[in-house]
């Protein structure tokens, strides 16, 4: 009987502690999804920044463009006195 008793409580302190354990894995699991949720906040971010640098990026270039055939037309009408169409 004694031993009986005591497996039993063998086992129950095994069972507090693989409580403990899952009550550990639980705390870490949502650490994890916290972390997760904020990983996914941030590429959101990252991928709005993204799309304000590339429009940025081809403003620019049109705008350099735009800037490049000014100056061959103005350099082509100060050289010829003509502007072609």
């Amino acid at each position: 009987m004694q031993d009986m008793k005591a497996e039993v409580q063998g086992m129950k302190a095994e069972m507090q502690g693989m409580k403990a354990e899952e009550q550990s894995t639980k705390k870490d699991i949502l650490e994890i999804k916290q972390k997760i949720n904020r990983i996914e906040v941030g590429q959101s971010e990252m991928k709005r920044e993204l799309f304000r640098i590339d429009r940025k990026i081809s403003d620019t270039y049109n705008l350099a463009l735009d800037a490049l055939g000014m100056s061959t037309e103005t350099r082509e009408w100060l050289e010829n006195g003509t502007l072609h169409a």
